[in-house]
């Protein structure tokens, strides 16, 4: 279970084909978006520093077992504080923030985003409070006091968002200053309010309520312009810039303390009788968190040595790297559904082909069997097939599928996505032996999908689904890389699935390399098969090769190319 998985077990969303949940290493602070399904979520990634720390959402951690916990504190009431976004009744206009608000507008509304989903955490899930209110006391640690804020906005902002999360902020504000934010603070009580109150199950016009105190609250704080920043807490949604947190900030432990029980009381919960901070985690919480620390460095490691294993292959072609791509498990689920139930009808007809290829019928001459002629005089039914059965051993097989996700497959890429679904998902229940058979993508750049050494996991389902389409087509180097891990194979059939549009791009003669390829392959025993996505291109390269425009031409005339080609293995 690493952290991509972890998230999903935190995460009070389950529905992973509407909400994507995706960890970014380009990132500092999360991200709420939306798409054509619904949600997607981004995360930061932990980073490794080369001291032997660890920093997520601005915060440095020991890699010691305490300190793991903790920051797995922080990304939990990450996990949970977004992903409460998804679930929680809040109007689509308020949900996602709109590149035309004004940055009081888009602060507001952020406001009323973080009140609707710790209502409902507080309602629905009031367990998990003691991690919202460790993040946010870890923010109050880190805030500037207001004297050290430049504008009054910010000032103004930052108070607000400290005394609704936390019940207090840092430093003191001109007068004129308190009284806004006193007043934009009674507008979002109110709006809290509300939202428990519909928790509770009693019918407010909430729509309505939630305009009036959105247009109050951002009217009272547009008159201290300028704007320079929408200031928001680290582990919620960015909104925009924010500079309020400073990088080291003195705090002592009861400071922190005292922050964290009145973040609790806020958000409804209660501090245990010992008054330890510690003894609010239940110890098995802790110890999740560092099984995803366990399995993420054990899946590193995993991942460096299969890079290592076919980076001499890699030297010897054009591509730019090799790499494993980010996880989508949730844009796999939703490629899955355009070609549904293909993988199985599929793999209904590859069987059928093998079983026949395979098949030896009882023979009507020969040595007897006894056993048969027992049962059959037993049963008093007269039978011919009574002598015994030749043995033969049945053919086994290795499959390596090369998906193309190069800039030019870009319009057909949810459906090529699809296929190679299809295939893979094919493969996997044809072949019992995960060893046998592999899957990469490559553009101008090269991505292990699923190496020789592992099953076909979530996880390589989920590097299917994080595949991007972009870069050149070097379709040559990529069939290079496929057939030297293939030549490495014993079975008896070798298959190699090249799935592309046919439009080899990137430098000089890659058509003749690519012909060259296919025959290289084809000599050596290779059964070499291309599925043109909506396009007949690639026979002008596969002599065995099939174009795709429906999950039934896939079906038929993939299945038709398969068997043809292992009949004719066969008889040489």
């Amino acid at each position: 279970m690493g952290f991509l998985d972890y998230a999903w077990l935190v995460s009070l969303q389950k529905d992973r084909r509407d909400t994507r949940i995706l960890l970014d290493s380009s990132l500092n602070q999360p991200l709420l978006e939306q798409d054509d399904f619904g949600f997607t979520l981004r995360f930061p990634k932990i980073r490794f520093l080369s001291n032997g720390q660890m920093v997520f959402l601005g915060e440095k951690f020991a890699q010691n077992s305490a300190e793991k916990a903790k920051l797995g504190r922080l990304f939990r009431a990450s996990i949970l504080h977004l992903t409460a976004h998804t679930v929680a009744p809040l109007p689509k206009e308020l949900i996602f923030a709109n590149s035309s608000d004004s940055i009081p507008v888009a602060f507001v509304k952020s406001l009323v985003r973080d009140i609707c989903a710790n209502a409902y955490i507080r309602t629905w899930h009031s367990d998990s409070c003691y991690d919202i209110s460790y993040a946010n006391a870890m923010a109050y640690k880190r805030v500037k006091s207001s004297e050290r804020i430049f504008s009054s906005s910010t000032r103004i902002m930052a108070d607000v968002l400290f005394r609704i999360n936390v019940g207090q902020a840092k430093g003191c504000l001109e007068p004129e200053e308190q009284q806004a934010a006193n007043a934009i603070y009674r507008e979002m009580a109110a709006t809290k309010e509300a939202f428990l109150t519909l928790f509770s199950g009693k019918k407010i016009s909430l729509t309505e309520l939630l305009s009036e105190k959105t247009k109050n609250a951002a009217k009272l704080l547009g008159s201290f312009g300028p704007f320079f920043e929408a200031p928001s807490l680290p582990y919620t949604e960015q909104i925009g810039r924010c500079s309020i947190f400073a990088d080291t900030e003195p705090s002592t432990s009861l400071n922190f303390e005292n922050a964290f029980e009145n973040s609790v009381e806020i958000l409804g919960g209660s501090i245990p009788t010992d008054g330890s901070v510690e003894s609010c985690w239940r110890k098995e919480q802790e110890v999740e968190a560092l099984q995803a620390f366990d399995s993420e460095k054990h899946e590193e490691e995993r991942r460096e040595k299969s890079l290592l294993k076919i980076a001499p292959y890699v030297g010897q072609t054009k591509f730019k790297s090799a790499s494993f791509p980010e996880e989508d498990y949730s844009r796999y689920l939703r490629a899955k559904t355009l070609v549904q139930g293909a993988s199985r009808r599929l793999l209904d007809v590859l069987r059928a082909a093998l079983d026949y290829l395979d098949e030896d019928p009882r023979q009507e001459m020969g040595q007897l069997d006894l056993n048969i002629v027992i049962q059959a005089m037993a049963s008093n039914k007269p039978a011919t097939d009574v002598f015994m059965l030749d043995q033969y051993l049945k053919q086994s097989f290795a499959w390596s599928i090369v998906l193309d996700v190069s800039g030019s497959m870009k319009v057909r890429g949810e459906y090529a996505r699809a296929l190679a679904i299809a295939v893979a998902e094919a493969a996997k229940e044809l072949m019992t032996d995960p060893t046998s058979w592999t899957f990469f993508g490559f553009s101008d750049r090269f991505y292990i999908l699923k190496d020789n050494a592992e099953s076909y996991s979530q996880r390589v389902r989920a590097r299917i689904g994080g595949l991007k389409f972009e870069g050149l087509t070097y379709i040559p180097d990529a069939m290079y890389i496929a057939g030297k891990m293939l030549a490495k194979r014993f079975e008896e059939q070798r298959v190699l699935v090249v799935i592309s549009d046919g439009w080899p791009y990137g430098y000089d003669k890659m058509p003749a390399e690519l012909k060259n390829s296919v025959d290289d392959l084809l000599r050596k025993g290779v059964i070499v098969i291309g599925i043109g996505v909506e396009t007949d291109r690639m026979s002008k390269f596969f002599r065995l090769n099939s174009s795709i425009y429906s999950p039934k031409d896939f079906v038929k005339k993939f299945g038709t190319v398969f068997n043809n080609a292992s009949e004719k293995a066969l008889e040489t």
